[in-house]
């Protein structure tokens, strides 16, 4: 199969996805915006399930790519953190298609079904460091995964805003100050 193709196939259809909604769009749309035939695409990706966990992975693979190479190793837990969340961010205001579908497909009924666990664990080491590094209260030390949902949440905020509100002057100010939230809400004091 033309690795092209496929590449081209994924990117057409993560906007579209992205525009309407895994429901509301039909293969014969996208393979039409494609301009390919539905039976291409289904010589790619037999279901659209396996097209839309396809997309899901190749946005996973990307975003940790990109996070890996803008992670800077510190001293302290902070700085560490902080490159973190600064990496983390960086990607999605970069790739705000792929964040977008990265959010709509976490938001799903089929990151239920999806078994690749490798991609999954992408963020594992963030999310180890954090755990180490704050000193949660009560409720997080019994309920450390809802530490995480926490922080990510404040996460996709952050870009969110970053990427739906243009007028920020000071990006790297907002994100710093952001991760402030985070740090001083949770850190060990």
């Amino acid at each position: 199969m033309n690795e092209k193709k496929r590449i081209h196939i994924l990117e057409t259809a993560m906007i579209l996805f992205n525009q309407h909604g895994f429901d509301s769009t039909p293969t014969s749309k996208i393979a039409k915006k494609a301009k390919i035939s539905v039976g291409t695409l289904f010589n790619y990706f037999p279901t659209k399930t396996e097209l839309i966990q396809a997309i899901y992975v190749e946005v996973k693979i990307h975003s940790r790519k990109t996070f890996l190479m803008n992670l800077k190793e510190n001293a302290s837990e902070h700085d560490n953190l902080l490159s973190m969340w600064r990496a983390v961010i960086h990607w999605g205001v970069e790739y705000p298609e792929e964040f977008k579908y990265l959010e709509m497909f976490s938001n799903s009924p089929y990151i239920n079904n999806f078994k690749d666990e490798k991609t999954l664990e992408t963020y594992q080491k963030f999310r180890e460091s954090i755990l180490d590094a704050l000193s949660p209260t009560s409720l997080c030390s019994e309920y450390p995964e809802y530490l995480l949902m926490y922080i990510d949440n404040a996460l996709h905020a952050a870009t969110r805003y970053i990427i739906y509100h243009q007028h920020i002057h000071n990006i790297e100010g907002f994100i710093n100050q952001s991760f402030d939230l985070i740090w001083h809400g949770f850190a060990k004091k």
